[in-house]
């Protein structure tokens, strides 16, 4: 099996080295290309044309880039194909021949434009295996599509728990403060409407991303004294920012993309903090209401007024959460688990073979 795996972003060059000097965590291309010695390409690995790319991009589409992965599937001889976004998947299953294997992991599977086009153009028809990253978009999309049994899976976001880990809060003179942060899909002006009213509350907000760059949304809200916004961070630093934080709030507006905020979510729990964030279809799939963290409904000013509150009252509930949502992420999204869980959709029997073998040897 010869395995092409494409990710829609740029790699800069000192990624890998700061990966293995510990300073970036585990990038899941990179873990792909390891094990299951697969090649990779993303952005970098081709010069693309910038008129194209302003069309490309009201498109949400990589037709560039898909274009550049069918010839190197066709020069090279790849039988495996492994989109990691539906960007570039969907115009890349109109250009592969039919006979190669194409997985498809979806971000972003509700949204209407791209489950119309899917249809008119019968995509699922097309690919091999469509990855969604909750169990709620994998129902949604099985029933948009008329997709037959097995077409569609989930695979939650992984998680390098390694790498976001409970660690000791180096001081620096801060005030007790909760954490917000991301970009994509954020609601910060409910979040700042609610800590109005919680003179008591300090909250910092860092609103950056390393996949999308535009407004925060709260350019036009007025920002309340109990609020310091600050700068989009490396992840090493980003560790210490997350562990001087007494939890971490992830607000989202009401959108299609029903994992918006997984991310965030995944790697404060990991770092032991409770979540409070919003009630959204798949994002509930990251966190336990109640128990990691709480779940406040879209645009509910006084929901998140309370939830801020509970949480900042009672400190020894917001650490017993925590701690439960480390074990959460531990137990089911670690980095390594997700790559067994796609080597079994890649290549399943390699992967019964691998673990018959495993069990000779234990044996």
């Amino acid at each position: 099996m010869k395995i092409l795996a494409i990710a829609t972003n740029e790699t800069s060059p000192e990624s890998l080295t700061e990966v293995q000097a510990g300073r970036h965590h585990r990038i899941d291309y990179f873990e792909i290309a390891q094990a299951f010695r697969a090649k990779y390409i993303d952005y970098g690995s081709l010069q693309m044309n910038p008129l194209l790319r302003r069309i490309e991009e009201p498109l949400r589409m990589d037709i560039q880039q898909a274009f550049y992965a069918a010839r190197l599937v066709r020069r090279e001889g790849f039988d495996t194909v492994l989109s990691l976004s539906e960007r570039v998947g969907i115009p890349l299953s109109l250009m592969l021949d039919r006979k190669i294997k194409h997985v498809v992991i979806m971000h972003h599977a509700m949204s209407a434009m791209k489950l119309r086009m899917m249809r008119a153009l019968k995509i699922a028809d097309r690919i091999d295996k469509i990855i969604t990253i909750s169990p709620a978009e994998t129902a949604g999309l099985r029933a948009a599509l008329n997709a037959p049994e097995g077409k569609v899976e989930t695979l939650l976001t992984p998680v390098d728990v390694d790498f976001w880990q409970p660690q000791e809060a180096q001081p620096n003179g801060e005030a007790p403060h909760f954490l917000s942060l991301g970009l994509s899909y954020r609601d910060y002006p409910t979040l700042l409407r609610a800590m109005r009213s919680l003179t008591h509350v300090h909250g910092h907000i860092r609103a950056g991303s390393t996949w999308v760059a535009h407004r925060a949304g709260y350019e036009e809200e007025r920002i309340p004294e109990n609020i310091a916004l600050k700068p989009y961070v490396h992840p090493s630093e980003l560790r210490d920012v997350i562990a001087r934080s007494r939890f971490v709030v992830v607000p989202i507006r009401n959108t299609t993309q029903w994992s918006a905020g997984c991310t965030s979510v995944q790697l404060a729990q990991a770092m032991g903090k409770a979540i409070i964030t919003t009630r959204i279809p798949g994002l509930e799939s990251y966190m336990r209401d109640g128990e990691t963290g709480l779940l406040v409904d879209c645009g509910d000013v006084e929901g998140m007024r309370r939830a801020i509150d509970d949480l900042w009252q009672n400190p020894e509930k917001a650490e017993m959460m925590g701690r439960r949502g480390r074990e959460l992420v531990q137990s089911t999204v670690s980095i390594d688990e997700w790559l067994k869980k796609l080597g079994s959709v890649l290549a399943p029997t390699a992967v019964m073979f691998g673990n018959l073998f495993e069990s000779l040897i234990r044996w």
